[in-house]
């Protein structure tokens, strides 16, 4: 079973109108018009529009919306479309009496159905995202003290049936002055000063309350990241049982992730810390294997699977050196038991090549980008209805 994917348009990808108003349909052309855009994909469905930030491939640069046409698709609608982590920019049309200035929402710019205001709407929306990463551990500190790291979520679904295994949970930074921080910003900063733990329970805090119920899961477990030093802490059960208890996380819907920062020194730590969460229920997956990847060594160890590095897989189509290592690490990975992910998955050539490979499951934008828990449900509800074709 493989993807098909819907062909996008240059045009699509730019902007999408979401509005059954003949005036805001209208307004919105003759702002584009003047704006020397291409005309926006007109929609009158909100679900249809989710379709189109799911879809793989470029996600859409704007977003006007009228939004009584978005019905229930609404609050997934605004969660995805007004994510400072996303690529995609919402202009929300005034309806009734709702004014941007008594109805503040964070990520929206508010406009009127008339092509000035549509036109300079535009224009504010697509002034850009800031990314001011810092190397202050003190700020980290203090965010982690406030609260401001967050979480999306990747699902990973079995290429067999295409059905949802995994969500992972991937820590971002929303800085109190709405700066929004990728991991590549932060992370190694947190590990470099000695604050790898107090993220790791952050960020575990946040997706335990956002995931606790199964229906929030979309019914699949969820993953986390923990770097070396912290998986082999003696205190990292504790730690993950005290936030079950606050927030009544299943753990048993857990599954945790050894990311490749640091090389194993000491594999007899490394066994131990295995074991006592294996006996706790706890599997643990090894990221990021890549090409040559000396850590394959540690296949004898009591990992539940790897996961591929999106580097490798996307070296795959042409790179018989890439598919051969893919090949080899598959065989050995299940000859120990474990299932292996493809990170990176971006389009139906690499999901056929993945799955030419032997690889169990695939993760990356062909499925969904790293998406807020408001999200997973509409997503869910897309990914099912996608068309799919046989081998």
């Amino acid at each position: 079973m493989s993807l098909r994917f819907r062909p996008t348009r240059l045009d699509e990808a730019q902007m999408l109108l979401l509005a059954r108003d003949p005036t805001i349909i209208s307004a919105t052309h003759e702002a584009v018009r003047g704006l020397d855009r291409s005309p926006p994909l007109l929609m009158q469905d909100g679900r249809d529009v989710l379709a189109h930030l799911f879809a793989a491939g470029e996600p859409p640069q704007q977003i006007v919306c009228q939004p009584s046409a978005a019905g229930s698709s609404w609050p997934a609608l605004l969660a995805t479309a007004t994510d400072p982590f996303g690529a995609t920019d919402m202009v929300v049309i005034e309806e009734g009496e709702a004014r941007s200035s008594n109805s503040p929402m964070q990520g929206v710019t508010w406009a009127l159905a008339e092509p000035v205001s549509l036109a300079q709407a535009l224009q504010r929306a697509a002034q850009g995202r800031r990314q001011v990463p810092t190397d202050d551990p003190d700020a980290l500190a203090i965010g982690l003290q406030r609260g401001e790291i967050t979480v999306r979520y990747q699902p990973a679904v079995r290429i067999s049936d295409r059905k949802p295994v995994l969500l992972e949970g991937l820590a971002r930074w929303q800085r109190q002055d709405d700066t929004p921080l990728s991991p590549d910003a932060f992370v190694p900063l947190a590990e470099r000063s000695g604050l790898g733990r107090a993220l790791s329970i952050a960020v575990a805090h946040r997706a335990f309350s956002e995931m606790a119920a199964n229906a929030a899961r979309i019914g699949t477990a969820l993953s986390l990241n923990l770097p070396l030093n912290v998986l082999v802490d003696g205190d990292v059960l504790k730690w993950l049982r005290d936030v079950q208890g606050h927030t009544r996380f299943p753990l048993s819907a857990l599954i945790l992730e050894m990311t490749e920062t640091a090389p194993v020194l000491d594999r007899p730590a490394l066994r131990r810390a295995l074991t006592r969460l294996r006996n706790a229920g706890l599997s643990v997956l090894i990221d990021d294997m890549g090409l040559e990847d000396d850590r394959a060594s540690l296949f004898s160890l009591p990992f539940a699977g790897i996961k591929l590095d999106r580097h490798l897989v996307g070296a795959m189509p042409h790179s018989r050196r890439a598919r051969a290592e893919v090949r080899k690490l598959v065989e050995k990975a299940h000859a120990a038991g474990m299932k292996v992910t493809a990170e990176g998955v971006s389009d139906a050539r690499l999901w056929r090549a993945v799955a030419a490979a032997g690889v169990d499951h695939a993760q990356g934008y062909a499925i969904a980008r790293p998406l807020p828990a408001a999200a997973l449900g509409a997503w869910h509800y897309a990914w099912r209805n996608q068309p799919v074709r046989g081998r």
